[in-house]
């Protein structure tokens, strides 16, 4: 096994042992939170709490172009990893200064004027869009401190920083029960509180971990920050447009079915991102080799690994999702209990899907950062994303149900992945069919044998607890075997036994 690859294998085991725990704490953490705050006041936090995420999409776009460039410049021979540092601290300061604007005024003037809430939250809402609005600004500050840790590979320090933090987050929510006044107010506190702690521990980490790389140098060169900001522009708008069908949606649906059809799209979105977070790590932990391999011109490395990390990301989407969708009505209910706002298990049901061709997108975006050639990515991206909210608007007026907006998404993200696959093959030479049926060939034969699994234990009604966990954990069993068996090369399978073999030799020897 070569080096790099032995590093993107050590360094995606870390990251999901830090999802487990801070999954783990998630979930328990969202019943908890929704027993205390009640489905009202859950569906208003994530409502107001889009408002000021759908401005936020500036830090993931400086998050993307910060990582990019310090990552190219790593991979240089005498790349100069300190300036472009110092440019994108510049950057980010400017571009807080912009969304703080943005926010208090566009922001305000929403939850005043369009914000649909019951009688009586109007101050409850204010109250936790200004705690936001600062945790917002904080955030995109500390973005350039945050990506040195996946520019070094240092996913150690971030497992550290991120399991903490979910204990800490864990910690206050079981501190609801106990608090007599207003719960929502204390809530919101208390999750801006754990935020501005995690960026404060990067802050410091980072400057003792890099002192040279974090050291201050004002660039004055107004030419040198014209590339950052044009790839920042077209990162910006892709994602806007992400934001758009996440976000956008929350806001749209608030507008229509109020906030406890909020509430269910929350857990479904939730549920959604724990599947694509989980999927997610494998592809940040790959990103480096893939960045670094471009910068160094050798792009027949480079596809490899994007092919490899598009397939490894939809089989573990595809291990995840047929065991879930097989008992979700039961899962949903033991997680969340009485709780469970109506259209729950619904929403959920279409996010899965979405997640699915999400996943398919593993290695292809990693891939388009690193050339640095974003327009038309970004521009067709964003066109199909708004178009795909608009028509959700006009069938929504026509009568169609919530999840409407979740299955225009997902059409538009498939068409999506279609034309980034062709712009890939005009600009870098990809070899289509190449590509495909290394990254989608295998997985398919995979996701026919999870449909043919879902349809013959839905033939079955029993209703005892004990069959729907013995559902779960054979459909977990007959994926896993799936996935090994036809996800896998016959060289992946082995190297995958020698590893396992000479971790438990390790350990014994211990």
């Amino acid at each position: 096994m070569r080096e790099e690859d032995k590093r993107i294998a050590k360094n995606t085991l870390i990251v999901y042992a830090r999802l487990i725990i801070t999954t783990v704490l998630g979930l328990a953490s969202m019943r908890l939170v929704l027993a205390a705050l009640g489905k009202s006041d859950y569906g208003l936090y994530n409502v107001v709490g889009a408002t000021v995420i759908m401005f936020s999409f500036i830090t993931s776009a400086l998050y993307n172009t910060t990582t990019r460039f310090i990552n190219y410049e790593q991979g240089k021979s005498d790349g100069n990893v300190n300036r472009i540092f110092n440019m994108s601290i510049v950057i980010h300061v400017c571009f807080a200064i912009v969304a703080l604007l943005i926010l208090e005024s566009v922001g305000v003037y929403y939850i005043h004027n369009y914000l649909n809430v019951e009688p009586g939250k109007e101050a409850d809402a204010m109250f936790v869009f200004q705690v936001s609005t600062i945790v917002t600004c904080l955030s995109l500050i500390s973005v350039p401190f945050n990506s040195l840790f996946i520019v070094h590979e240092d996913f150690r320090t971030i497992a550290i920083i991120d399991i903490a933090g979910a204990i800490a987050k864990f910690a206050l929510i079981l501190a609801l029960s106990y608090y007599g006044g207003n719960l929502l107010r204390f809530y919101a506190l208390s999750m801006a509180f754990v935020t501005a702690l995690t960026s404060v521990a990067y802050y410091l980490s980072a400057c003792k971990k890099w002192p040279r790389t974090t050291k201050f140098n004002f660039i004055k060169e107004r030419n040198k920050y014209k590339d950052m900001l044009v790839f920042n522009n077209y990162s910006l708008l892709s994602a806007a447009a992400l934001l758009f069908r996440n976000q956008g949606s929350n806001i749209v649906i608030n507008y229509f079915f109020g906030t406890v059809i909020n509430a269910a799209y929350a857990i479904s979105y939730a549920v959604q991102g724990y599947i694509t977070t989980f999927v997610g790590n494998f592809d940040i932990a790959s990103a480096p080799q893939i960045t670094q391999n471009i910068s160094r011109g050798n792009m027949d490395r480079t596809i490899l690994l994007a092919s490899s990390t598009c397939r490894v990301c939809t089989l573990l989407t595809l291990l995840l999702l047929f065991p879930i969708y097989c008992e979700l009505p039961f899962i949903l209910h033991l997680w969340l209990g009485n709780s469970m706002p109506e259209s729950t298990v619904t929403f959920c049901k279409c996010t899965l899907l979405v997640a699915l061709v999400s996943a398919t997108s593993g290695g292809i975006t990693q891939l388009i950062r690193g050339t640095g050639n974003l327009k038309w990515f970004s521009i067709q991206f964003a066109v199909l994303y708004v178009l795909a909210l608009l028509i959700s608007i006009g069938l929504y007026k026509a009568g169609f149900p919530p999840y409407t907006v979740i299955l225009s998404y997902f059409i538009a993200d498939a068409v999506s992945r279609c034309i980034q696959i062709y712009l890939l093959h005009r600009y870098i030479k990809l070899d289509i069919n190449s590509f495909v049926q290394k990254s989608y060939l295998r997985p398919l034969g995979v996701f026919v044998c999870g449909v043919t699994y879902v349809l013959l234990s839905e033939s079955f009604n029993a209703e005892q607890s004990l069959w729907h966990i013995a559902n779960f954990l054979i459909a977990c069993l007959f994926m896993a075997a799936s996935v090994y068996y036809i996800g896998l090369y016959k060289e992946e399978r082995n190297t995958l036994l020698l590893y396992i073999r000479q971790r438990l030799t390790h350990n014994k020897e211990r």
